[in-house]
């Protein structure tokens, strides 16, 4: 079983329609997965850019995951959703340390 977690698109560069909207992933508690869509929906989670083959940005947004799993495999599923809507081809992930966006 894989603890909840998910991510939210805050801006949509490309038509607007995903703007706002929540993806939840994996199963566990409906207090766990409540947890987990409540920081998405307060801003809480690590800010990430979805560009397309071009360089051309198309998302932006936040992204929850289970403690020990920041920068793991999970942070490439945001990409992968917009692959086939987008052709998304790079995640970049903001370092809270440098301020940098940096490729994940």
């Amino acid at each position: 079983m894989r603890e909840p977690y998910g991510w939210a698109i805050a801006v949509d560069h490309c038509d607007g329609q995903y703007a706002g909207r929540s993806f939840l992933r994996g199963s566990g508690s409906r207090a766990a997965r409540d947890q987990v869509h409540a920081a998405l929906r307060a801003g809480q989670g690590t800010p990430f850019r979805i560009y397309d083959g071009d360089g051309r940005l198309d998302y932006e947004g936040t992204i929850v995951v289970p403690p020990g799993a920041e920068g793991g495999a999970l942070w490439f599923t945001p990409k992968d959703w917009a692959a086939a809507d987008t052709g998304s081809a790079e995640i970049r992930y903001l370092n809270a340390d440098t301020g940098a966006w940096e490729p994940l």
